[in-house]
C-alpha cells in the first residue's frame, strides 16, 4: 500500500506527491495527473526548467508542447501555465532538499 508525502501545493488540484514505498512521484495541473519514477521525474523537471528560460523568446499566447515522458501524453501550454508548473516543480525541489539536508542532522 502506498504511503504518499505532499512536497509542494500550490493549490487543490495543483501538487507534487511522492510514494516512499515505490518511489514513484505524482504531478497534478487541475485535469491533468502524470506518474513518474524518480529518473523520468528528474528528467521531466530539467525538461520543465528548461522550456521555461527558452519560453520568454516566445509570442505571448504561443503554445509549447512538454514532454511528460508517458506514452501518448505530452502537455501543450501557454507561458503563465508553464511558469506555474516551474515554480510547482521548483517549490516542491526545494522541499526535498531541505528534506535531505535535514535528514543528515537528525541520524
Amino acid at each position: 500500500m502506498c504511503n504518499f508525502r505532499m512536497w509542494y501545493k500550490t493549490d487543490e488540484e495543483v501538487y507534487v506527491l511522492q510514494c516512499v514505498q515505490c518511489n514513484t512521484y505524482q504531478v497534478r495541473m487541475r485535469n491533468a495527473a502524470f506518474m513518474f519514477d524518480t529518473f523520468t521525474f528528474t528528467l521531466f523537471c530539467e525538461v520543465v526548467a528548461d522550456l521555461h528560460i527558452e519560453s520568454a523568446e516566445l509570442k505571448p499566447g504561443e503554445p509549447i508542447k512538454i514532454p511528460t515522458f508517458n506514452q501518448g501524453m505530452d502537455l501543450l501550454l501557454e507561458r503563465p501555465a508553464l511558469r506555474e508548473l516551474y515554480y510547482l516543480l521548483d517549490g516542491a525541489d526545494t522541499e526535498m532538499k531541505a528534506a535531505q539536508m535535514t535528514s543528515l542532522f537528525y541520524y
